[in-house]
């Protein structure tokens, strides 16, 4: 599957929940579900937990996190030249102290909080694979909150999220989460 935007999401959550596109209720379905898929994505991102590595530059021994293209929510490390490098916080959450190092490009490993979608054509920033469990979490979200029969396919639709989620966890884990185990 390629990368979707959010309508095309919810269009398929539109489709799996059987409700007709033409009618007058559907603009408040789609920010329903658009509200939806955020929440689906917040989740995502905490179970994944996804990292970047991004360059800025070292001025006074100080890096600006706040010129970084995402929000971050932990820096794992600094690095130069693929050698890691020790940092301290700042006076401010947006600040990295890096003492006894050079002015010059840094490169800063970090988690980073996952952007809103806002608009029909944005597209959540993770891996493919990740897009029909967003579809699967916003039919059972939807059936709980608007469908009181269906308490059955909301319970089923949420099972089936969490269980592909776990799958899916074994798939994209973390190198670092690999460990080599003596047995004897």
């Amino acid at each position: 599957m390629s990368a979707v935007t959010v309508c095309e999401l919810i269009q398929s959550a539109l489709g799996e929940l059987e409700h007709p596109e033409n009618t007058a209720a559907l603009p408040l379905w789609k920010e329903k579900l658009r509200r939806f898929a955020n929440e689906a994505l917040v989740d995502l991102y905490e179970t994944f937990r996804p990292w970047r590595r991004d360059t800025l530059p070292l001025v006074n021994g100080t890096i600006d996190l706040s010129a970084l293209p995402y929000t971050v929510s932990k820096v794992l490390g600094t690095e130069r030249n693929g050698m890691r490098v020790p940092f301290a916080f700042g006076t401010d959450t947006n600040t990295l102290r890096v003492p006894g190092v050079q002015d010059g490009p840094m490169t800063v490993v970090y988690r980073y909080l996952p952007k809103t979608l806002v608009e029909d054509d944005d597209e959540p920033e993770l891996p493919a694979a990740c897009h029909p469990l967003i579809v699967l979490y916003m039919v059972g979200r939807f059936t709980l909150v608007n469908d009181a029969q269906g308490l059955n396919h909301a319970s089923a639709a949420m099972s089936l999220y969490e269980a592909r989620k776990r799958r899916l966890k074994l798939d994209l884990d973390e190198p670092t989460d690999y460990r080599i185990t003596c047995r004897w």
